[in-house]
C-alpha cells in the first residue's frame, strides 16, 4: 500500500499524511540558456537541471472513514500547525514516499502550501503543498588578508563549515524500525540502543511500534 510521510530535524517529528493524493505530479525542468551567435543562429549551452518539484493535493479529515490510509489521525489544524512551522524554521523538511512506481525520499524545502475548508464536509481542509528537493552542500569560509611583502592582498586558509543540523531529541517510530536502527540513526552508534531502552523504560528492545515517541 503507498504511504507518504513528512519529517523535520531528522525525524524528530513525523506525521503520515491520512488520505492519499489522487496522483503525485513531479517537475523537472532544464537549466540550458541558448545564445544567438552571428552566421551560426540559436546555440544551446547545457547545464545540470533545476531541482525537481513535486505537488501533493488532497485533504485533512476531521473524521476517520475508509479513505484514511494513516494509523494515526491528526486533527488537520495540527497537520497544516506543523507544516507551517517546519517551513517557517528555515530548513529543509524529508518527504518519503512507498509502495508506489515513484518511490521516493527527499530532502526537500516547502515552496508553497495553501488550504481551504473542503465544500460541504464541515471540518475537512483541503490543501495543495508543493515541495522542491533540497541539494545539501558546505559553505566556504573565505578572509582576504594583506600581504606586506607584495603588497598586495592574500587569501587566508579557508575553512569548510558543515551546513548545521540540529541534533533530535525525540524520535517517531516507523514501520521496520528497530531501536538499533534508530540508535545508529540517530546517535551514530547502533549499541547505544540499550540507553534508549532504558530512557523509555522499555524492558524488551523488541517491543517498539509505528507511531511511538521515544527520547533520545
Amino acid at each position: 500500500m503507498a504511504k507518504i510521510y513528512l519529517s523535520f530535524n531528522n525525524q524528530a517529528e513525523a506525521f503520515e499524511f491520512p488520505v492519499l493524493p489522487e496522483e503525485v505530479e513531479i517537475k523537472e525542468s532544464g537549466n540550458n540558456k541558448s545564445h544567438i551567435l552571428q552566421n551560426i543562429g540559436e546555440i544551446t549551452v547545457i547545464n545540470t537541471i533545476k531541482a525537481p518539484t513535486l505537488k501533493l493535493e488532497s485533504f485533512f479529515p476531521i473524521n476517520s472513514g475508509p479513505y484514511v490510509t494513516s494509523k494515526y489521525l491528526l486533527k488537520p489544524n495540527e497537520y497544516i500547525e506543523k507544516i507551517k512551522r517546519w517551513r517557517d524554521t528555515g530548513k529543509p523538511v524529508r518527504l518519503v514516499i512507498t509502495g508506489t512506481s515513484v518511490d521516493l525520499s527527499w530532502a526537500c524545502t516547502i515552496e508553497d502550501f495553501s488550504y481551504k475548508e473542503k465544500a460541504g464536509a464541515v471540518g475537512d481542509i483541503e490543501y495543495i503543498i508543493s515541495f522542491k528537493e533540497y541539494r545539501w552542500f558546505k559553505v566556504k569560509k573565505v578572509e582576504i588578508v594583506s600581504d606586506s611583502k607584495t603588497s598586495q592582498p592574500a587569501i587566508a586558509k579557508t575553512e569548510q563549515r558543515p551546513v548545521e543540523k540540529e541534533k533530535p531529541k525525540t524520535y517517531t517510530v516507523q514501520k521496520g524500525d528497530t531501536l538499533c536502527s534508530i540508535s545508529k540513526k540517530c546517535l551514530g552508534d547502533s549499541g547505544k540502543y540499550k540507553e534508549i531502552a532504558k530512557k523509555n523504560n522499555i524492558a524488551n528492545p523488541s517491543l517498539i511500534y509505528p507511531g511511538q515517541v521515544l527520547q533520545l
